[in-house]
């Protein structure tokens, strides 16, 4: 019994380390697999943004994706810097709740690194107030995104992505009484930061 088992043991063996590793196996066509070639897999993982917690919130989100597609879900709070808020109004903070859709181009697309373009749709939970004041008045927003990046790898687990993006609001609220001033939400609003990226 033992000796069968040493036997296969020992076959096993030698046909692992004498068949070449799957990236240098030879295509039909008699090339060497490149990343634009490598079999696609699962990939999952979460990003931290710089941007949020830099303005006093918080930044999460969770992304699972195949090949050169990847999907986002994104919840956020950030706080709008003086400079970008209308003059007579202040502390402006906004939660944000994304689905978005990722596509990455280039040579190492199929490995979901390098440039990388996306879009989807958001739900803005925003508050404000007068200068002056201490009453708040809360609002609600839908946003269409799109923007891109790119996913530099560090480490087999870790990377950092510099990104931009534009959000168009779609819906919600447009002129807010704020304590009885009204308060005009931009339409348009650029973005741009960078994440750190943990993928599996």
């Amino acid at each position: 019994m033992s000796t069968c088992f040493r036997r296969l043991a020992t076959s096993i063996l030698i046909l692992l380390f004498s068949h070449p590793p799957l990236l240098a196996q030879e295509s039909p066509a008699g090339e060497k697999n490149s990343p634009a070639t490598t079999p696609s897999r699962w990939r999952v993982g979460s990003e931290i943004d710089v941007l949020p917690y830099a303005t006093g919130g918080y930044y999460g989100s969770l992304f699972a994706g195949r090949n050169v597609w990847r999907l986002r879900a994104v919840v956020a709070r950030t706080s709008a810097p003086s400079f970008l808020v209308a003059e007579g109004f202040e502390k402006k903070r906004t939660d944000a709740y994304a689905l978005l859709t990722d596509r990455f181009l280039g040579s190492k697309k199929r490995l979901q690194q390098g440039i990388w373009i996306g879009g989807g749709g958001e739900f803005w939970r925003s508050r404000i107030r007068q200068e002056g004041t201490k009453e708040y008045a809360y609002y609600n927003n839908f946003s269409l995104t799109i923007g891109g990046g790119y996913a530099w790898k560090l480490t087999r687990h870790l990377y950092l992505n510099p990104w931009s993006a534009a959000h168009v609001v779609v819906g919600g609220d447009s002129a807010i009484n704020v304590s009885g001033k009204t308060y005009k939400q931009p339409r348009f609003t650029p973005e741009a930061s960078f994440k750190v990226g943990f993928v599996f």
